[in-house]
């Protein structure tokens, strides 16, 4: 694995880690919200992946991870610029190779907006947990608390399990107000895989069985399944459904 960097269209650097030897198909990983490009999932495809020849070229959005840039920079515009932004990069490191993409809640949202609004060079995406209903997952955290905290000092941290502190500000929830997935996505933008827990409290499981119908998504659906998708067994099946979805 090598650390790399990007560079952002907005002029800050992208952390990046290239878990890629030549291989000829490359995904492109999407972290959830709170969470890094280090995350117990990204490891995992860091070390399955690569024996089926896929590599894996993982990043951390604005604000998250070793991302320079805090509160200004976490804005969902900025997130699919940096996915943009890593897609140009990989393809300069390897032209021909197919690229796909992985993303886990609040990363398969971002994906699903890149893929609906941005031209794009990958053909299928994973979606693990997938939060299709961002905005109104968000919403949920805005209690009388996190408006004081917004108007003292123009952010608040959700009481929620990140790995740095997240800290959202009005324009943040402004952009998910204007970014709604249903509406922005477009069927045939590229092949969908989605996998999703039965017990999922974090992104509900009818709002990802709604997308998944709308636009024809195959859905696996892991009964006993948390939103992290750790439980026993649930890891693995998530692998096996990615390295099959993914090789060509």
């Amino acid at each position: 694995m090598k650390k790399e960097f990007c560079k952002s269209v907005h002029g800050y650097d992208i952390p990046c880690h290239n878990h890629w030897s030549g291989e000829p198909n490359v995904i492109l990983v999407c972290h959830g919200f709170g969470s890094s490009k280090s995350s117990p999932m990204v490891q995992a495809l860091n070390q399955e992946m690569p024996k089926y020849g896929i590599g894996v070229y993982s990043f951390d959005f604005p604000g998250h991870g070793d991302s320079p840039v805090w509160e200004d920079g976490m804005r969902v515009p900025f997130c699919i610029d940096d996915l943009a932004a890593v897609e140009r990069h990989v393809r300069t490191l390897a032209p021909q190779a197919s690229i796909g993409y992985f993303g886990s809640s609040f990363g398969a949202y971002i994906t699903l907006l890149y893929l609906g609004t941005r031209p794009h060079a990958g053909d299928r995406a994973m979606l693990r947990s997938a939060a299709v209903s961002m905005p109104r997952l968000v919403d949920q955290w805005v209690d009388q608390r996190a408006r004081e905290e917004m108007d003292r000092r123009g952010y608040f941290v959700p009481d929620y399990d990140y790995v740095r502190e997240a800290r959202i500000t009005p324009a943040f929830l402004q952009d998910l107000e204007e970014h709604d997935v249903f509406a922005r996505y477009r069927a045939g933008e590229a092949r969908l895989r989605m996998v999703h827990g039965g017990r999922d409290d974090v992104a509900p499981l009818a709002d990802a069985q709604r997308f998944a119908e709308t636009f024809g998504a195959e859905l696996t659906v892991l009964k006993q399944g948390e939103h992290n998708l750790m439980g026993p067994g649930e890891l693995e099946e998530v692998l096996r459904l990615a390295r099959t979805f993914f090789s060509r």
